[in-house]
């Protein structure tokens, strides 16, 4: 069905579902008007001027046009700060959850779904192109820390106790590195170093959020394990241990990534992480230097970018 325009912003096209007012909808030229997704390019909002409760489906049902002059009611997918960014959410909705269909700034604020916010639809801002890609953060080993006293930096030159040292090794031949020291026939024995972590401003809340930790073991193999093992707390929830993933082996000459996921649930940009790594050696021979060897830590985030 062709749309039958009623004034300059607005015009009724054929619902194929039953629709509410103050919902974003879009188009298809097979079913009719039906509400639009997350990342949907509305065709407008069920227009609040024609509407009580709703219209059936096979319906006529009014829409304001997305290129409305003035502010537009949309309905809230969840709570939304006055004057924040919107974008797109399912179900004909909004929110200020950071995707890649940005709509226009809230004039109101939302404390739950089901509310009606008024929003000034930006045009330039849903012209940029966003795009999520993951990004590498890589911690330094000037912002390490003693684990369990983080006002200290890490910087021993041998490990000690149950701390990590950052070695320096030789400036133009080698990059620094972080070690457990000499481990050989020193039994079972945890090393541990600290760290933590901005969350960027572009990060999409609650997407991929993992630690890469390159490790291996610097001279010769310890006689029975050695291992790498990531703990990560939000400073909003200090007590639970975020990360998903358990320890694993770097107990050979050849150095390699490995990848602790973190649950990203409640993560949300800006907020502080606080990371503590263990290598566990247990060695049990009377040779050569074991060593366990953290070559570089990367934090990998899921982050909003513009084209």
């Amino acid at each position: 069905m062709s749309a039958v325009v009623q004034s300059g912003d607005t015009a009724s096209f054929q619902c194929s579902q039953a629709i509410a007012p103050y919902l974003r909808v879009k188009y298809d030229a097979t079913y009719g008007l039906e509400l639009a997704g997350a990342t949907d390019n509305e065709l407008g909002v069920t227009s609040q001027r024609h509407l009580v409760s709703g219209v059936g489906a096979s319906e006529s049902c009014p829409v304001v046009l997305a290129n409305a002059q003035g502010t537009v009611k949309m309905t809230a997918a969840g709570a939304i700060t006055q004057y924040a960014t919107v974008y797109g959410a399912a179900d004909g909705k909004i929110d200020d959850t950071v995707n890649e269909h940005p709509i226009g700034i809230a004039l109101d604020a939302a404390t739950a779904s089901g509310d009606l916010v008024e929003v000034v639809r930006l045009p330039g801002l849903a012209s940029v192109a966003m795009t999520s890609e993951l990004e590498d953060h890589y911690i330094p080993v000037s912002d390490l820390r003693v684990w369990d006293a983080p006002s200290t930096v890490a910087v021993a030159a041998t490990g000690a106790n149950d701390d990590l040292a950052v070695v320096a090794n030789t400036f133009g031949t080698s990059a620094p590195t972080i070690e457990t020291g000499d481990l050989k026939n020193a039994g079972a024995t945890t090393r541990k170093v600290g760290f933590f972590f901005r969350v960027p401003d572009n990060y999409i809340d609650g997407e991929t959020l993992k630690v890469v930790i390159n490790g291996g073991m610097k001279t010769t193999v310890a006689s029975v394990s050695a291992t790498v093992d990531l703990e990560v707390v939000r400073t909003a929830a200090p007590s639970v241990d975020i990360c998903a993933t358990t320890a694993a082996s770097i107990n050979s000459l050849t150095a390699a990534d490995k990848t602790f996921t973190l649950t990203a649930t409640n993560v949300v940009s800006g907020e502080l992480l606080n990371g503590v790594i263990s290598v566990a050696v247990n060695d049990s021979g009377t040779g050569t230097a074991v060593i366990g060897q953290i070559n570089s830590i990367n934090v990998q985030c899921d982050c909003a970018m513009t084209a």
